[in-house]
């Protein structure tokens, strides 16, 4: 069968269109590792591709645009890498473990983008809305192993809602990495900051 006249050129034009955005987003990515996303300007973004001006509005008209982007673009293949389930063979100290481990490798590697996000989602908004929508599968996959935990008898059932637990441990996860895996470290800080994170956790479930 003959290829739509004009499709080559259609895939031409989103390949291109890919690359331009990939370049925006490798843009902001290298500002990210010498300021804060607040000292951010879009014209910095754009002026670090060799893109037209009047190009680069076909993709995005404001640096949080493409922040969000960036992200999704991590989170989705971090989403890919990383099960969230709470294995059948796993006790709660090595599923949360994991989790910490597997979250601090996107930090490491994705840090400043990810506190820039944290930043936007703690602002009322639509930007709000946005990064709770994409940390609520971490949330909903940390309840349910508490849950599961509680049943075997690994948690205590104390009364305490499930939710609320998984919240603050996203939360204090997050907090943890934005002030200490956006910056410079030692190896052997990384692992003591893993260590005392995973401990307190814990303790918030109740293990320890």
């Amino acid at each position: 069968m003959a290829a739509p006249r004009g499709s080559s050129s259609g895939t031409s034009a989103s390949l291109r269109a890919a690359q331009r955005m990939l370049q925006l987003q490798g843009s902001l990515v290298e500002l990210l590792r010498s300021k804060p996303f607040s000292q951010v300007t879009y014209k910095e973004i754009t002026e670090g591709v060799d893109i037209d001006r009047s190009t680069v509005y076909r993709y995005y008209n404001h640096k949080n645009q493409v922040l969000q982007a960036a992200v999704e673009v991590r989170l989705t293949a971090f989403a890919s890498q990383v099960d969230l389930t709470f294995g059948r063979m796993e006790s709660i100290d090595g599923y949360m473990g994991r989790l910490v481990d597997a979250w601090v490798g996107l930090w490491l590697e994705s840090g400043g983008l990810l506190a820039a996000a944290s930043g936007l989602g703690a602002e009322p908004g639509p930007q709000r809305v946005w990064w709770r929508e994409r940390i609520e599968p971490w949330v909903e996959a940390v309840r349910e192993a508490i849950e599961v935990a509680r049943f075997v008898e690994e948690l205590p059932k104390d009364g305490r809602p499930a939710r609320p637990l998984a919240e603050m441990t996203v939360g204090m996860c997050l907090s943890t990495f934005n002030n200490e895996l956006t910056v410079e470290h030692t190896v052997e800080h990384r692992t003591m900051v893993r260590d005392l994170l995973l401990d307190a956790i814990l303790r918030t479930m109740g293990r320890r």
